[in-house]
């Protein structure tokens, strides 16, 4: 054992650190200069190495929540019957079909690209519209339609429907000329839903309307309005306010009698009809139909073999004639069974002859009744053209030829369109429907004036205010409807080119 080594042995453990830590002192000592300039040397390097940026990884951002209340309608979109759903690999989760998945921003330092839920949405809407609907009939349809009984490119609408669907409305518009129109549409759209009642229903009296009644006429053309865009209680951005809205009318038709469910007149029950209809087209649920149901049988009772009139079958209208005969086609195509009894399989071919009699050949001006001196007015022609043509009428028929030369005289005085201000609005309405279903030059002559007034005359700025509206004109219609019903019947005008397809 050399004397460290011995040294170290002998040490009393209470000495050791000390001795330790002299033994670094001096090494530091020693060797000062060599140790003071490699500790700069590390310094530098470190503060150097400090300063280069570190990328680092993007962090995933959930574009999904899932949430047990719903969201302002516009926010939200619905998915049905789809999983695995992937949007650039972000995830979408998706836990049942009652689930509601809503587009929500994340803040993140540096968030990842990501495609748009409503795009994923139209994607999946229109892949189910084209792939039809469910082989069980009475289910519900998946995104659009009545069930198996209408198979077809357009998820089962049955004909005269089909071009509701979004890409029906596009190739629609293309080809029609409504090009420019989306915008007011969804404006329009927007005051309305805006302006709905907390119950359901819009309220005529309310915005500049005059009709004492109920709110059940203003509460169905304003649904038409969105069900004539494609939109309903099971697809697109406005759900909540047409779910609101056919409650509404359901609950005031179920408050009636069954045999007599009659709201403000045959008037406001065909628009009430119209609107039912065409929800349970759409996917409504049982008691829709059922309601829709029991007005038509009401109104294929009134018949007596000719037309009808405000409160009973007396013939002496073609004006709410016209809304009834037009609400009972919807009622067809949504398979009332009222409509499949043998007295109601008469009635359009009865009431057909009425309607040649009220829209004479040798004048092409339709008549409001079958009172003598009854010369006819535009208003009545453009019902009474309309009614020819659903009816199955070709279009180089004899009135509807006469009739389409009157319109385009009518059209260049700007009295209806045109001018500074709109005219009636209902002829507006009913011109747009017949002068669409006609075609040819009568069309293009009246949709150039027809677009280009309304897009000029509708309200612009908040919808919470006036934005999307049209301020009332003349006649009875808008007066006593006042602002909605004057924005709904605009609105549908401006649908005009996808609502209903050519039908001869």
């Amino acid at each position: 054992m050399d004397s460290e080594t011995q040294s170290a042995a002998t040490t009393p453990a209470g000495e050791e650190k000390p001795r330790r830590r002299a033994g670094f002192i001096g090494l530091v000592q020693s060797h000062s200069n060599e140790f003071m300039i490699s500790m700069a040397v590390h310094a530098a390097v470190f503060f150097l190495i400090s300063l280069i940026p570190v990328k680092k990884e993007p962090e995933q951002a959930k574009t999904t929540m899932i949430i047990e209340q719903a969201p302002p309608e516009e926010k939200v979109q619905e998915i049905k019957q789809i999983t695995d759903v992937k949007v650039r690999d972000v995830p979408v989760e998706v836990v049942d079909d009652n689930t509601e998945v809503v587009e929500k921003e994340v803040n993140v330092e540096n968030p990842v690209e990501t495609t748009a839920i409503s795009e994923v949405v139209d994607a999946v809407q229109d892949n189910a519209v084209l792939a039809g609907t469910s082989d069980n009939a009475n289910s519900p349809p998946a995104i659009l339609g009545v069930g198996a009984g209408n198979p077809g490119a357009n998820g089962g609408l049955p004909y005269g429907y089909k071009s509701r669907s979004k890409a029906g409305k596009m190739g629609a518009m293309k080809k029609h000329g409504g090009a420019g129109t989306e915008s007011t549409v969804d404006l329009a759209l927007r005051w309305l839903a805006e302006h709905q009642e907390y119950d359901g229903s819009w309220d005529q009296v309310k915005y500049e309307g005059k009709y004492p009644g109920t709110k059940g006429p203003a509460t169905g053309l304003a649904l038409l309005a969105f069900l004539g865009a494609g939109y309903s209680e099971n697809v697109g951005p406005f759900k909540k306010t047409v779910r609101k809205g056919i409650a509404w009318l359901n609950q005031a038709v179920s408050e009636k009698p069954k045999e007599k469910p009659q709201i403000d007149g045959n008037y406001g029950s065909a628009i009430i009809l119209m609107a039912l209809s065409e929800a349970s087209i759409f996917g409504s649920k049982p008691i829709t139909k059922d309601n829709a149901n029991n007005i038509a049988q009401m109104f294929v009772d009134q018949f007596t073999g000719t037309a009808w009139r405000y409160f009973d079958g007396n013939d002496q209208d073609q004006s709410v004639s016209g809304w009834i005969a037009l609400s009972l086609k919807s009622g067809k195509a949504a398979g009332l069974y009222a409509l499949q009894s043998e007295k109601a399989h008469t009635i359009f071919d009865k009431y057909k002859d009425w309607v040649v009699m009220m829209t004479p050949e040798s004048t092409g001006r339709g008549k409001y009744s079958n009172i003598p001196g009854d010369g006819g007015s535009p208003h009545m022609t453009w019902v009474g053209m309309f009614q020819r043509q659903f009816l199955g009428f070709p279009k180089n028929d004899p009135f509807l030829t006469k009739a389409s030369e009157n319109t385009l005289q009518w059209v260049n005085t700007n009295e209806w369109i045109g001018g500074e201000k709109l005219g009636d609005c209902y002829g507006i309405y009913y011109g747009t429907l017949a002068t669409f279903q006609q075609q040819g030059a009568v069309w293009k002559g009246w949709n150039v004036k027809m677009k280009d007034s309304l897009l000029k005359t509708q309200r612009k700025g908040d919808p919470k205010l006036l934005g999307g509206s049209w301020d009332p004109t003349i006649g009875l219609v808008a007066e006593n409807g006042g602002r909605v019903m004057m924005t709904a019947l605009m609105c549908l005008c401006l649908e005009v080119y996808y609502r209903y397809e050519l039908m001869n």
